[in-house]
């Protein structure tokens, strides 16, 4: 009865033996796939540091700073004054324009002025060519009308001479009386004066002609002259498709010390943090050259890197659960922005065009990481630039199927 009884009691504790071998192996095999699923939809890296934009504060132009309004670590409003270079050099420089722009104003106005005079010198002067053409064309008609009264004459001092010529012969045989003779030689001088004085009123009237024609070239260059002017005027204004170039200019150049003058307040571009601040009132500060750096606490990141064989895993959009090392019980939310699409290859670089490939072969091959970018939805005054964080991303976008 007794071996009865210890023979079922080996047989039951074989029975749980086997059973609690059996269930250690299934446990441990669920507890294997449910880490690889889990591994899979929930990416997980505590590679991961706090990231946020920001800028170096520099001015554009250069000067002493007379006031300054913030101090290291400080947090800044949105167009709120942080430091002040003195404006009196760019105050005189702005006075200095404005006055450029006033004398430029007047003396456009005297161009403008010399410009209308020289336009009125143009119409006096094309009228003047005018009357000298119209003059031109009525002397031109005097040596014709003196060459045919000269040839007229002509005729009449040769009819007179020839007349003469025939009398005097017959004198002498008391063919005709002397006074018929003395009368022909009175006409044949009154021919003679008369011939005389209309060559003289041809040469008049050539010599006029000639006259008229140098003074129609004369007033010609005149006008050439009076265009010349005009232009020089004209272009001396500056007018450029409707508007004045060098008043332009001079209201550029006030515009420009307007802005200078602006340029010494500087402002807070947004909303942030000052950091790395290492001046105080009475510092030089030079134009583009930074003074201290300005933190955007608007918008926080967490810059994650993953392995290659987990980012199938991740989509932009996907919700993330974040931790900062330094407040592990507290628990943040996030968003991927996006996945980065280079990294620096350790090797396969080329050398001088050619790519370069090292000989050796590791039997274990490290997967790259790759960093990603995590939009931190409810970030607090925890956060700051390089932090650790660890992140867990579920693998689907918000709204997207699990």
């Amino acid at each position: 009865m007794a071996d009865t009884h210890i023979s079922s009691g080996l047989v039951v504790r074989r029975i749980l033996g086997r059973l609690l071998g059996t269930g250690i192996v299934v446990g441990t095999a669920v507890v294997v796939v449910v880490s690889v699923l889990q591994w899979q939809t929930r990416p997980q890296t505590d590679d991961a540091t706090v990231r946020a934009n920001f800028i170096g504060i520099a001015p554009q132009v250069n000067g002493h700073i007379v006031e300054l309004h913030v101090r290291d670590n400080q947090q800044v409003q949105e167009g709120e004054l942080m430091f002040l270079i003195d404006p009196r050099p760019y105050e005189i420089a702005l006075e200095r324009a404005r006055a450029t722009l006033a004398l430029t104003r007047k003396e456009v106005d005297g161009l403008k002025n010399g410009a209308a005079t020289a336009v009125a010198g143009v119409s006096k002067a094309e009228a003047q060519l005018n009357v000298s053409a119209a003059e031109i064309t009525r002397r031109a008609i005097d040596p014709v009308v003196a060459d045919a009264e000269v040839a007229r004459l002509q005729a009449q001092f040769q009819q007179a001479e020839d007349h003469l010529q025939r009398l005097e012969p017959l004198l002498s045989q008391q063919f005709v009386t002397a006074d018929n003779v003395e009368q022909a030689r009175t006409q044949r001088a009154a021919a003679r004066a008369a011939l005389d004085e209309a060559q003289a009123r041809k040469r008049a009237a050539v010599a006029a002609l000639v006259a008229t024609r140098a003074q129609h070239v004369a007033t010609e260059a005149a006008l050439h002259q009076a265009h010349s002017e005009r232009s020089r005027a004209e272009n001396a204004i500056g007018e450029v498709e409707g508007s004045n170039a060098r008043i332009a200019a001079a209201e550029a150049a006030v515009h420009a010390a307007e802005l200078d003058l602006t340029y010494c307040r500087v402002r807070a571009p947004f909303t942030g943090l000052v950091v790395n601040m290492h001046i105080s009132n009475g510092a030089f500060a030079r134009a583009g050259v930074e003074v201290f750096t300005l933190v955007d606490t608007r918008t926080w990141y967490v810059v994650a890197n993953f392995r290659e064989t987990q980012l199938r895993y991740i989509s932009a959009g996907a919700p993330v659960d974040l931790y900062l090392q330094s407040q592990p019980d507290k628990h943040f939310r996030g968003t991927v922005v996006g996945l980065g699409w280079a990294v620096l290859p350790e090797n396969g670089t080329s050398v001088n065009g050619l790519p370069h490939v090292e000989r050796s072969l590791n039997w274990i091959r490290l997967a790259a990481r790759f960093p990603m970018r995590i939009e931190v939805e409810n970030p607090d005054d925890s956060f700051r630039i390089g932090a650790s964080a660890v992140a867990t991303v579920h693998g689907n976008a918000r709204g997207g199927s699990p």
